[in-house]
């Protein structure tokens, strides 16, 4: 090959070569993952990844956003805590899948416009952007209803926080819109 035309063919070869890398994939840099494992008792909690024994905490944090590096937020409800009837209104979360699972007791849970009633054992997936809410049928229910929110969010996790502490939120930056009212009980 003549050295002209050996230039030539290196020439036009480099945008094909750029295409070429292009396919290749690159490779992510290590996720940050936790130094070490953890065990948590009944009668703990681990908001902002700290663990505490429990006072009289509403709500309880399992795995906390700082834990998952934001990858899930798992949290339940404490036995006894819903002492109401009621729930939370309908609202959907743009950003987050979640998953309700009830450890025991019973429930409704309402995704878009079914509303099902949930005994110890039963789970629903909420994809996000669907409409959903759950709610406490009956006085004092000594049952408990877990959450798994993927992915976890600090705004979510403050959310919950706020409520384990027996308050409401009257703002928050959570992913979490209202988009209806809660579910109608008897």
């Amino acid at each position: 090959m003549k050295r002209s035309n050996f230039i030539l063919s290196a020439f036009l070869a480099l945008p094909g070569l750029s295409f070429a890398k292009s396919l290749i994939p690159k490779t992510k840099p290590a996720e940050k993952r936790p130094a070490a494992g953890f065990f948590i008792k009944a009668n703990e909690t681990r908001f902002d990844g700290q663990q505490r024994s429990m006072q009289n905490d509403l709500l309880r944090c399992v795995i906390s956003s700082d834990d998952s590096q934001t990858g899930l937020l798992f949290g339940t409800t404490m036995p006894g805590a819903l002492q109401g009837k009621g729930g939370p209104p309908l609202h959907i979360h743009k950003d987050q899948d979640e998953i309700f699972f009830v450890v025991s007791g019973k429930f409704l849970i309402q995704i878009d416009d079914h509303v099902y009633t949930a005994n110890t054992g039963d789970a629903a997936f909420i994809p996000r952007g669907t409409k959903h809410t759950f709610a406490n049928p009956v006085e004092n229910n000594p049952g408990s209803l877990m959450s798994i929110h993927l992915p976890g969010s600090k705004e979510m996790e403050g959310y919950f926080k706020t409520i384990a502490s027996g308050k409401f939120p009257e703002s928050s930056g959570a992913d979490l819109s209202e988009v209806g009212a809660p579910i109608k009980l008897d």
